[in-house]
């Protein structure tokens, strides 16, 4: 089991990183974690869904939405978070589910698409892709994110 703290880097770890350091283009280095049971039922009943999961297929599965809290993870294993930095834009695509009854293999990589200014803010935007350890995929997700000048 991982908790989503486990894979993120906090604010105060380490020296955040400035806007101009984000490279477009840059991969993001791929790692993996854990989502068990324990840590379906946790996230269920913080969103105020049935601690058990769903069902699909016949079989319990995780709410999709789960991989949202590992989300920058993905971002930050590269590209430390600096202090005021707010997620503007979050699209996920789901594929394939994550159950509710075992444990689920995670390997989680993305790239870094654009990074651009507008209003006066500093946006950076890129990918995620989740799959299982078979390669298999289980979701991608495009996110943008404001950070400070």
């Amino acid at each position: 089991m991982t908790r989503p703290t486990e894979v993120k880097p906090r604010e105060d770890e380490q020296p955040g990183t400035k806007w101009e350091e984000f490279e477009v283009g840059a991969e993001l280095p791929q790692f993996s974690f854990t989502i068990s049971p324990d840590i379906v039922a946790e996230y269920s009943r913080a969103i105020d869904a049935d601690p058990q999961g769903m069902v699909l297929d016949g079989k319990r599965v995780a709410v999709p939405s789960i991989l949202s809290v590992y989300l920058m993870a993905v971002l930050y294993r590269k590209y430390p978070p600096a202090q005021g930095g707010i997620m503007a834009s979050n699209k996920f695509r789901y594929y394939g589910p994550i159950s509710a009854d075992s444990d689920t293999t995670v390997v989680a990589s993305g790239k870094v698409l654009e990074k651009y200014e507008k209003r006066g803010r500093r946006y950076v935007r890129y990918m995620a892709r989740f799959t299982n350890d078979n390669g298999d995929p289980i979701a991608e997700a495009e996110n943008i994110s404001t950070f400070p000048n």
